[in-house]
C-alpha cells in the first residue's frame, strides 16, 4: 500500500523546518529585506549560522550581529549565544569566473557599442567596443 508523502516526514523534522522558516522570517524582518534567495539560516546549539551570497548583506549583518542576536533571543524566546555570518559563492558565478565563459547576447553587445559611440575618451570607447566584440563571440 502506498503512503502519502506527508506521512514519510517525521514529526521532529517537520517542526525543525518550521523553526527554520520562523528564524528566517524574523531575520528578514530585522533587516527589512525579502528573504527569498538572499540568505539561509541554520540553528544549532544556540548558535545561528547565516549563509548569504551577497557580500554587502554579510557586511551589514556583521555590523549588527549583536543587535540581531538580542532581537532573535527575544522573538524566539530562546538564548542565542552567537551568530556566524558566512558568504557563499553561487555555482554559476564561480564557473564563469574560473572559465571566463561569460557571453553577451547580440542585443546587449549592440547596446554596448552604441553607448561606446557617445563616449569622447578614445581609449575608453575602444575598450568598450572591444569588450562588446569579445564577449558576444560564440563559444
Amino acid at each position: 500500500m502506498m503512503k502519502r508523502i506527508d506521512q514519510l516526514i517525521s514529526k521532529g523534522f517537520d517542526e525543525k523546518l518550521h523553526q527554520l522558516d520562523r528564524l528566517t522570517a524574523e531575520i528578514a524582518h530585522f533587516f527589512s529585506v525579502p528573504n527569498e534567495n538572499r540568505f539561509w539560516s541554520l540553528l544549532k546549539n544556540q548558535r545561528i549560522t547565516l549563509l548569504t551570497d551577497d557580500p554587502h548583506f554579510a557586511t551589514q549583518a556583521r555590523f549588527q550581529q549583536h543587535l540581531l542576536c538580542k532581537y532573535l533571543s527575544k522573538c524566539l524566546n530562546t538564548n542565542i549565544r552567537g551568530i556566524d555570518i558566512k558568504v557563499i559563492g553561487l555555482h554559476l558565478a564561480s564557473v564563469e569566473q574560473k572559465t571566463g565563459n561569460f557571453r553577451l547576447s547580440s542585443n546587449a553587445a549592440n547596446i554596448m557599442q552604441s553607448i561606446a559611440q557617445s563616449i569622447d575618451n578614445k581609449e575608453l570607447r575602444e575598450a568598450i567596443e572591444q569588450l562588446a566584440k569579445t564577449a558576444s563571440r560564440p563559444v
